[in-house]
C-alpha cells in the first residue's frame, strides 16, 4: 500500500456519515479503518439487519463503541458526522490531540477537490490542477446550499487557497456592522491577536483592497509610501489579497502570504485565488443570510423571554440567575457570571451565575482595577481575551461587557466561553444586545428599591423623632441624638459634640460605636478637621478617604444642629456600610435628606432641654413636622401601591388601650412591656406607629398572619403581671382592636382605616379561643 495513504475513521452511521462512503472510497490514497455510533438503531446498523454488508475485503470494522477508534494504529483523520455534544467532548481525549479532525462539509469539499486532481499531486499542470479545483469546489457548494456550518465553511476556503497556492499563511476578513473588516478565521496567527484586529476602509493592504475592489499582488516588502499601515513583517516575501464580492458589493477579502523566498505568487495564483474568492463570496453571503436568519430567530424567542423574566416581582438575583441559565443554553460552552455595581462601595457584587450552587454568589466583590471584570470599570469597554494555550482542538474566549444605562455602570456581563469554534460573531452580537436589556431592566430595579429604601428610612426618622422631641432627659437625648441616624444611615460609629454655656468649645457628650481605644485614635483626628469645616461653611461635610490615605476611616458625614440660628451641636459619623455590602462607602446625597429631616427633630428636642420656652414660638420648625396619623397614611398609601404592582396583600390594624392615660405610676412599665412584646413579635418592616395616647397603629406587609400575634403579645403582657391582670379585671382599663384587610375590605387608607377604626374588645378571659376563631377566618 503506497506511503500517503490516509487512515480514517467515521462517527457516525447515520445518512450523513454513509453519504461519505463513495466519496472515501473512491480515493485510492484513502482507507476507511472503523466506522463507530453509540446508536445501535442508526441506518448502517438497520442495513446490516436487511442482509446488506459492507464488502469484506473493505475490512472495515463497524461497531457502536466509540473507544474501538482508541485502538486504530496509524490513524491519520477523524471525521465526525454525528456533530454532537458528547462526540466532541470524546474527541477532546489525549489520544487525539494531534489528529485532524474533520466535519461532513469539509470531508466533502476536500476530497471532491482531491478526486478533480491526479494522484501525482502537484507535479502536473499547475493552471490545470487549480481550473479542477475550482470546478470541483463550484459543484460541492452548489450541493451543499445553506445547511453549511459556517465556520466550517470559511476553514475549508482558506484551507483550499492556501494549499492550492503553497501559502504558509492567510484568513479570511469579512465586514462588520462597524464598517471595519475583522478576522473572521485565520492560518498561522494568534487567537488572541486575531480577535483585536479591526481594519478601517484604506489602511493597510486588506483596507486598501477593500476600497478599491481590486484585486493586489505584493512580491517583497510593501512600499511604505503607497499604504497608511504599510507590512511590518519582514520575513514575507510575497503575499496576495482578493475582495469578496456579491452584486457588486464587497463583504470582506481573502489573504494569504508565504515568507520562503524561493515560492513568490504568481498572477496566474492571483487569478486563481481571484475566481476562488468569486466562488467563496456567494456561499458566505448564502451562510452568512442563513445564520443571521436562524440567530436573529432564537434571539427573538430569548428576547421575549428574557423582558418578560426581568419585568417580573422576582428577587433580582433569582431573575438574573435564570437569564444567565439560558445564555448558557444558547451560546456554545458559555459559563456566565453577572456582577451588579454598588453605588455606595463602588464594587462589583457577583449576582448571578450559571453554575447549580455557586457560593461566591452574594459574597464576592471586585474594585476597580481586579481581575478582567474590574477593569471594565476603568475602561468603560468590552473586553475579550483568547487563551493562548492550546488544548487539543478547543478554543477558550474570556469576556466582560459593561452594563451601560443611561450614562452610567450598572454592572457587568462576564463569561467564559470553551468550545471548539470559540465564540461566533453572532453570538459576539448576540450578548452584547442582551446586555442592553440587562441594564436597563437593572437600572429601573435599582431605582425603585432606592425610592422604597430611601421612604422606608424617612418613616423610620419620623417614628424616631417624634420620640426625641418628646425626651425630658438631657442625658437619654444625646444619646438618641447620636445613635439614632446612626443606625437607619448604617454607620459604623457617631460622635455628638455640643457647644458649652459662654465657651466656643464643643464637648463631646455622646458617643456610638467608639468604645475600642485603636477606633477613636482613627477617627478623632479626621473628625475635629471636619468639625472645623462645619462651623467654617455652616453646613453639613461629607469626606471621602481612599484606602491609601486612611486604611481604616473611609468616610465621615458631619452635620451642624441649630437652634435660634445658631450652631449648638454637631453631629459625625463614620464609615457607612451599603445595604449590600459589608464594605465602608462614602455618605450619599440620599443620606445627607435622611439626615437634614433628622436634624429637624433633633433641634427642637435640643432646644427644649437648652432654651427656657419662650411665650411665642420663634421658629417655625415644627410646622413641617408631619403629625403621627399622617406619617402613617403616608406610609400606607406607598404600600398600597407596592401591593398593587405585585398583586400581595396586606393588613391594617389598630390596638386601643383604653384607660391607659389613666393608670398613673403602671402606665411606664404597661408601655414599655407591651411595645416591648410587640417588637418581638413583628418583622423589622412591619409598621408599628403610635397615633395618641392610648391607640397604636400596625402595618403588617405581604400577609394575613399577624393579627393574631399581635392579639396575642398583647395578652401575654396582661396575663403575665399579676397588677395589669388586676387593672384589666376591674375594668379600669381594655384592649379594643380592629382591623382590615387589602384588597378584601378596602383599596385605600381611608377606607382601611374606618374599618380598623371599628374595634371590639378583647376578652382576655378566653383569649385563646377568640384568637384561634380570627386565626382561622382569616385564612
Amino acid at each position: 500500500m503506497p506511503g500517503d495513504v490516509k487512515n480514517i475513521a467515521i462517527i457516525g452511521a447515520n445518512k450523513e456519515g454513509l453519504k461519505l462512503l463513495p466519496v472515501l472510497m473512491g480515493d485510492p490514497r484513502t482507507r476507511i479503518c472503523v466506522i463507530a455510533d453509540p446508536n445501535k438503531d442508526a441506518m448502517l446498523f438497520k442495513l446490516k439487519e436487511l442482509g446488506y454488508r459492507l464488502a469484506p475485503g473493505r475490512k472495515i470494522t463497524v461497531t457502536t463503541d466509540l473507544n474501538e477508534i482508541k485502538k486504530v494504529e496509524g490513524l491519520d483523520i477523524i471525521v465526525n458526522a454525528l456533530q454532537d455534544q458528547a462526540t466532541e467532548k470524546f474527541l477532546e481525549a489525549p489520544e487525539f490531540k494531534d489528529m485532524e479532525k474533520l466535519g461532513p462539509l469539509s470531508t466533502r469539499l476536500i476530497w471532491g477537490v482531491r478526486a478533480s486532481a491526479p494522484i501525482e499531486g502537484l507535479g502536473q499542470d499547475k493552471s490545470h490542477e487549480q481550473s479542477n479545483l475550482l470546478t470541483a469546489f463550484r459543484e460541492i457548494v452548489d450541493a451543499v446550499r445553506l445547511t453549511i456550518d459556517r465556520k466550517e465553511l470559511l476553514s475549508v476556503i482558506l484551507k483550499l487557497a492556501s494549499e492550492s497556492t503553497r501559502a504558509e499563511r492567510g484568513s479570511i476578513m469579512l465586514l462588520t456592522e462597524e464598517k471595519t473588516l475583522r478576522v473572521e478565521i485565520a492560518k498561522g496567527m494568534d487567537d488572541e491577536v486575531v480577535r483585536k484586529i479591526r481594519v478601517p476602509m484604506g489602511e493597510g493592504i486588506s483596507g486598501r483592497v477593500w476600497a478599491t475592489g481590486k484585486p493586489h499582488l505584493i512580491s517583497g516588502k510593501a512600499r511604505t509610501e503607497e499604504f497608511s499601515r504599510p507590512m511590518e513583517r519582514s520575513d514575507v516575501k510575497s503575499a496576495m489579497c482578493v475582495p469578496l464580492i456579491v452584486n457588486g458589493e464587497i463583504i470582506g477579502v481573502i489573504n494569504v502570504s508565504s515568507s520562503e523566498s524561493t515560492h513568490v505568487f504568481t498572477n496566474e495564483d492571483l487569478h486563481f485565488l481571484t475566481s476562488l474568492a468569486a466562488l467563496a463570496a456567494e456561499v458566505i453571503h448564502r451562510s452568512n443570510e442563513y445564520e443571521k436568519l436562524r440567530v436573529d430567530s432564537a434571539k427573538f424567542t430569548f428576547w421575549k423571554e428574557v423582558d418578560s423574566l426581568m419585568s417580573s416581582h422576582l428577587p433580582m438575583d433569582k431573575r438574573l440567575t435564570t437569564v444567565a441559565r439560558k445564555l448558557v443554553e444558547i451560546v456554545p460552552g458559555l459559563t456566565c457570571f453577572i456582577y451588579i455595581f454598588d453605588d455606595d462601595s463602588g464594587r462589583l457584587m457577583l449576582q448571578a451565575s450559571s453554575i447549580r450552587d455557586s457560593k461566591g454568589v452574594g459574597h464576592l466583590s471586585l474594585r476597580s482595577g481586579e481581575g478582567l471584570e474590574g477593569a471594565s470599570l476603568e475602561s468603560m469597554s468590552d473586553v475579550f481575551l483568547v487563551d493562548r494555550t492550546e488544548h487539543g482542538q478547543i478554543k477558550r474566549v474570556y469576556l466582560t461587557l459593561p452594563m451601560i444605562t443611561r450614562g452610567q455602570l450598572v454592572g457587568t456581563l462576564n463569561g467564559q466561553v470553551i468550545s471548539p469554534k470559540g465564540l461566533s460573531v453572532y453570538h459576539e452580537s448576540f450578548l452584547k444586545e442582551i446586555r442592553n436589556l440587562l441594564a436597563d431592566s437593572v437600572w429601573k430595579h435599582k431605582q425603585s428599591e432606592l425610592e422604597k429604601l430611601r421612604s422606608r428610612k424617612m418613616f423610620a426618622v419620623d417614628e424616631a423623632g417624634l420620640e426625641t422631641i418628646s425626651i425630658k432627659d438631657p442625658k437619654k437625648l444625646v444619646t438618641i441624638i447620636a445613635t439614632t441616624p446612626a443606625a437607619i444611615l448604617g454607620a459604623e460609629g457617631s460622635l455628638l459634640r455640643i457647644k458649652q454655656d459662654g465657651s466656643k468649645r464643643f464637648q463631646t457628650v455622646a458617643t456610638f460605636g467608639l468604645d475600642d481605644k485603636s477606633v477613636r485614635e482613627y477617627f478623632l483626628p479626621f473628625e475635629k478637621e471636619t468639625v472645623m469645616e462645619v462651623l467654617r461653611r455652616k453646613e453639613a461635610v461629607a469626606r471621602e478617604f481612599s484606602e491609601a490615605a486612611s486604611p481604616y476611616i473611609r468616610s465621615i458625614l458631619a452635620k451642624p444642629l441649630f437652634i435660634n440660628d445658631e450652631i449648638v451641636g454637631v453631629l459625625s459619623m463614620f464609615n457607612k456600610t451599603g445595604d449590600n455590602t459589608l464594605y465602608a462607602s462614602a455618605f450619599s446625597k440620599h443620606d445627607m435628606d435622611i439626615l437634614a429631616r433628622f436634624a429637624v427633630y433633633a433641634e427642637k428636642g435640643l432646644t427644649n432641654i437648652l432654651v427656657a420656652p419662650p411665650r411665642e414660638t420663634k421658629r417655625d420648625d415644627l410646622e413641617n413636622v408631619p403629625s403621627p396619623l399622617t406619617i402613617f397614611e403616608e406610609r400606607v398609601e406607598q404600600e398600597l401601591n407596592r401591593a398593587r404592582r405585585i398583586d400581595k396583600g396586606l393588613v391594617l390594624a389598630t390596638v386601643r388601650i383604653a384607660g391607659l392615660k389613666d393608670l398613673g405610676a403602671e402606665k411606664a412599665a404597661f408601655e414599655a412591656g407591651v411595645i416591648g412584646n410587640i417588637r418581638k413579635k413583628t418583622r423589622s418592616f412591619d409598621v408599628v406607629i403610635r397615633l395618641n395616647e392610648e391607640t397604636f397603629g400596625f402595618l403588617f406587609l405581604d400577609t394575613d398572619e399577624k393579627v393574631p400575634r399581635l392579639l396575642s403579645s398583647i395578652t401575654e403582657v396582661v396575663s403575665g403581671d399579676e397588677g395589669f391582670r388586676k387593672t384589666f379585671t376591674d375594668g379600669r382599663a381594655d384592649v379594643l382592636y380592629g382591623y382590615a384587610m387589602f384588597p378584601r375590605e378596602g383599596d385605600s387608607f381611608a377606607e382601611l382605616f374606618a374599618k380598623a377604626s371599628n374595634r371590639i374588645k378583647l376578652d382576655l378571659n378566653k383569649q385563646d379561643s377568640d384568637i384561634d376563631r380570627l386565626d382561622k377566618w382569616l385564612q
